[in-house]
């Protein structure tokens, strides 16, 4: 910040702190908006959209059964430990 800005500025809270509080946080929340707009930036979206994720893991044969996937569980819990 420059000399001429640092002036403006301090012209500026000389000026509005006779103001009522009430007033001096109605503009404090008005230059807040100033600033929200000028640096709103859309967030970039994360991982893979819902749409392509759809049918990501489908197959054309039926899951598998409780006793198949309890058989499952057992094979590789015997090749692990084995």
């Amino acid at each position: 910040m420059n000399t001429a800005d640092s002036r403006d500025v301090s012209e500026v809270l000389d000026r509005v702190e006779t103001w009522p509080p009430s007033l001096r946080i109605t503009l404090a929340r008005r230059i807040l908006e100033t600033v929200e707009r000028s640096y709103m930036v859309e967030e970039p979206l994360r991982g893979v959209p819902v749409e392509k994720v759809v049918g990501l893991l489908k197959t054309a044969s039926p899951p598998p059964s409780d006793e198949e996937c309890a058989r499952i569980v057992e094979e590789e819990r015997m090749r692990r430990y084995t």
